[in-house]
């Protein structure tokens, strides 16, 4: 939470916003914020600390001090100094949602999650547009085991920043606690685009993996056994495509009988997944469809879906993927020229 208006609240402090601050005040506050920054939140808390002398209701220096009590753990502090902003008079609505979400991320830290959730959503009702309340309530409410609910908020973080990685790989898993198969696999697939190199995009690109090969295996005598079971045996708008996943997969095991490396046969799996979506879609309309099939799709109709798939494979420390990238830098940088092109 701490970069939420940063440069927003090193301006407040400057200006008063909220009381008129001063010269010795506004150094006091931009120190704190230096060693905050810097990893020393017991310093912050003792500059902070000092300015109190000067003004104990200043809603900036406040909301600092319970972002370094926060820092360190010390969450009756982080409560404590967060309450100051929440109950103080004339503090601007996005600083009064930030000390929410202060509070809520202390008090789900301190095992009191439904307090926690109440609290997100009163920030989110003063700052409706800022995406990582959305994020921190749906981790919240997954922890919770409440995947409806998760989902929404995880949506809605999604919509408000496409770029923020760790929202696509929260909405992946929990499609997945779901039994949300193709959800899944589109939320990890896009978390994969855009961070391909870390340890939770390992961990991320073998689930994908495993799911994709879902109810698909090989018998002693090389025949392959499709097991196709949709989840809880309920109909909805992609069980189609779950049928199509496994057929898919199953053709692309027996391509790998006749030849066709792992890394093609993924590429061949993708591509075929993509487009499937893309043909079903006609006029379902739903953030799934508008979202994630057609972004996909229209990877698939760019012709970069293999790019794509090597690019993302780097993430198991594929050599082979790593190789073709190296071979491959024009394909790469294509890829790169028609993500942002999509994304004006």
């Amino acid at each position: 939470m701490k970069t939420f208006l940063r440069a927003i609240l090193l301006s407040m402090a400057v200006s008063g916003a909220a009381h008129a601050q001063t010269d010795s005040m506004d150094d006091m506050i931009k120190q704190g914020i230096e060693l905050y920054d810097q990893g020393d939140y017991a310093g912050a808390v003792a500059k902070y600390e000092e300015a109190l002398k000067l003004d104990k209701k200043n809603p900036v220096l406040n909301y600092e001090l319970a972002m370094a009590y926060a820092a360190m753990n010390d969450l009756p502090n982080a409560i404590k100094y967060s309450e100051v902003v929440i109950k103080g008079k004339g503090v601007r609505p996005d600083l009064r949602a930030q000390a929410h979400g202060t509070k809520a991320n202390s008090l789900d830290l301190q095992g009191k999650p439904d307090q926690a959730v109440k609290e997100y959503k009163k920030a989110i009702a003063l700052a409706p547009d800022f995406y990582l309340l959305y994020f921190n309530l749906g981790l919240t409410l997954y922890n919770q085991q409440k995947y409806a609910e998760a989902e929404e908020a995880l949506v809605k973080a999604v919509q408000l920043n496409s770029g923020h990685a760790s929202s696509h790989l929260l909405l992946g898993y929990t499609k997945q606690s779901q039994g949300k198969r193709v959800q899944s696999l589109l939320a990890l697939y896009n978390f994969l685009l855009l961070e391909p190199s870390s340890t939770r995009a390992a961990d991320a690109y073998q689930e994908l993996r495993k799911m994709q090969q879902q109810g698909v295996s090989q018998s002693g005598d090389k025949s392959i056994n499709v097991n196709i079971s949709l989840p809880k045996g309920e109909e909805d708008e992609f069980s189609a495509a779950e049928m199509m996943i496994s057929l898919s997969q199953a053709s692309a095991m027996t391509e790998k009988e006749n030849g066709q490396t792992e890394e093609e046969a993924f590429y061949e799996s993708s591509r075929l997944l993509f487009s499937i979506l893309g043909e079903l879609k006609k006029d379902k309309n739903s953030f799934w469809w508008n979202y994630y099939v057609d972004f996909f799709y229209n990877l698939v109709q760019s012709e970069h879906v293999e790019a794509m798939t090597y690019y993302i494979s780097q993430s198991s420390g594929n050599e082979t993927a790593s190789a073709w990238l190296e071979e491959h830098p024009e394909k790469l940088d294509q890829l790169a020229a028609w993500y942002q092109d999509y994304n004006r």
